[in-house]
């Protein structure tokens, strides 16, 4: 499979060069209309920033991270630039995307797989022309659907029982808890920092509610969620209902943290 846009390619090639900034802040540029006409997005378009500053505060050099949906590289490159001396595993299963990995990160264990539950064939619904937004469940309002069979697995299985992981971050298009029920003994074990993407539209695809991921990880395994602002301040986590909310648009968050 090589179906994939010119763009995408020159934007995993500038991953990890000197380029790679000043490309990010052209595209802060050009998203000046779209944050102008929906200023009510803001705490949006300042996730990504607050992201590597959680990232910058939270990994140290010698921490060993795991990137779940792996994509182009860029959080990868971020996690080696803190931590180069870690062992780390990336995730990702558009077989492109994995061998790209494989050539700029040549000290990384990439995995061509898919992550849940149980191990098991599946169907994955690749968007090539956003493949961002591909994953195990098929997004009806997409119309390129080019759908291959993939491997999944427990990340319980993926990770030796003798590996102490620190970090995770997972993005899988709403199929975060499926990822989290099959690492249950490394969460228990190691009790990693985890980033994690949560959105209403892909908690629905998988039939999950926010409620049930939430739970999972507060109470099953006594972490604390946090919107990634309010960890950087320092503020108390989340409750349920705060969470939800910031679900619901205007959005607070896409993506949130679980500590302990």
């Amino acid at each position: 499979m090589k179906e994939y846009t010119l763009k995408e390619y020159i934007a995993h090639l500038l991953v990890g060069t000197p380029l790679q900034q000043p490309a990010q802040e052209l595209r802060k540029v050009m998203n000046v209309r779209k944050r102008w006409k929906h200023p009510e997005l803001q705490e949006i378009y300042m996730e990504s920033s607050r992201i590597d500053k959680m990232m910058e505060r939270m990994i140290q050099d010698s921490m060993n991270c795991i990137d779940v949906g792996c994509h182009i590289g860029s959080m990868l490159n971020k996690i080696l630039q803190l931590s180069p001396h870690g062992n780390h595993i990336a995730i990702e299963p558009i077989p492109y995307k994995a061998e790209w990995l494989r050539r700029k990160f040549q000290g990384v264990n990439v995995q061509q797989i898919a992550l849940s539950d149980t191990p098991h064939e599946a169907t994955f619904h690749y968007y090539s022309l956003q493949s961002g937004f591909s994953g195990l469940r098929r997004r009806p309002q997409m119309n390129d659907d080019k759908s291959f069979q993939v491997r999944c697995e427990r990340l319980d299985d993926v990770v030796p029982s003798d590996r102490h992981i620190d970090f995770i971050k997972v993005d899988v298009e709403g199929g975060e808890l499926d990822v989290f029920r099959g690492a249950n003994n490394l969460l228990q074990r190691c009790q990693p920092h985890i980033l994690f993407e949560c959105a209403r539209s892909g908690l629905t695809s998988f039939g999950f509610t926010p409620n049930e991921i939430f739970n999972f990880l507060t109470q099953q395994h006594s972490y604390s969620v946090f919107l990634i602002k309010d960890w950087l301040d320092s503020k108390e986590p989340l409750d349920f209902e705060k969470f939800s909310h910031a679900m619901q648009y205007p959005f607070q968050a896409f993506n949130f943290i679980a500590t302990k």
